[in-house]
């Protein structure tokens, strides 16, 4: 099953380079590509494509309002911003974006875009029913009758200036030090590009508890609870250094609720 793909930039040699990488991948289809957001809305409503690759400054509307237009569709496609600037990270994903490609890309970097749309489509999978799980136009769904999990919002986090779109299951804990926010997760270490109190915000509907002013922790990767001095705890967590995370006094009320201790 091919996906079918929609390129929308102003700039010609971008659009050029993306259709001719495109078409060195299997069952990738170009069909159709536009130069601004007024020109693109009334194709991508008739084509009704897979995946929208969609630049974020333009001329008028920009893709990250283009983008919000788009959850009008019948089908609202997946996007992945293409941009040369990474600033625009953080709003992008909050718009569910499936990824954000920093320019120059590369055949390596947008297979594993391509990858990533077709396991949320689950075009490769045996008996699936793509027509139907494009239906929906939302990443990860299903034919109707079956069950999935709710599609979680990932994190962008950073390590350098490559963009790691991250699930919060998949974060230990956080730490901040000196206005640096660092992200210790399953796959590494990270900076974030927002404050501590921000990430609490976003990761607290997700089993996140403030152990202290400094620290946000995964609740579901503690793996032991130690009392600690003056009727607080420690907490031990299950990442490969089993990090050390004291609770602040105030805070172990909190931590006894969830745990019932």
């Amino acid at each position: 099953m091919s996906l079918c793909v929609f390129i929308i930039d102003d700039e010609g040699p971008v659009r050029r380079e993306l259709k001719h990488l495109l078409g060195r991948i299997e069952n990738v289809a170009v069909v159709g590509e536009a130069t601004s957001a007024a020109a693109a809305m009334p194709e991508v409503r008739a084509l009704l494509p897979d995946l929208v690759f969609l630049d974020i400054q333009m001329p008028g509307l920009s893709g990250l309002k283009l983008a919000y237009l788009f959850g009008d569709l019948p089908r609202k496609p997946l996007l992945v911003f293409v941009t040369a600037y990474e600033e625009h990270a953080v709003q992008a994903f909050e718009l569910d974006a499936l990824d954000y490609i920093l320019k120059p890309f590369t055949l390596e970097r947008l297979r594993k875009t391509i990858d990533k749309a077709r396991r949320y489509l689950r075009l490769d999978e045996p008996g699936a029913a793509p027509e139907q799980a494009r239906e929906s136009g939302v990443p990860g769904a299903v034919a109707p009758g079956s069950e999935a999990a709710p599609q979680e919002k990932r994190i962008p986090l950073f390590d350098g200036e490559r963009i790691v779109p991250t699930h919060p299951k998949h974060i230990f804990f956080v730490t901040s030090e000196e206005g640096r926010i660092t992200v210790h997760a399953v796959h590494g270490r990270y900076t974030a590009r927002a404050t501590i109190a921000e990430l609490e915000a976003r990761l607290t509907p997700h089993g996140f508890f403030r152990a202290h002013r400094s620290h946000l922790v995964n609740l579901n990767h503690v793996a032991e609870i130690l009392p600690w001095t003056g009727g607080s705890y420690k907490l031990i967590m299950s990442d490969r250094e089993r990090s050390e995370i004291v609770v602040s006094r105030y805070n172990a009320k909190d931590l006894k609720a969830h745990f019932d201790l």
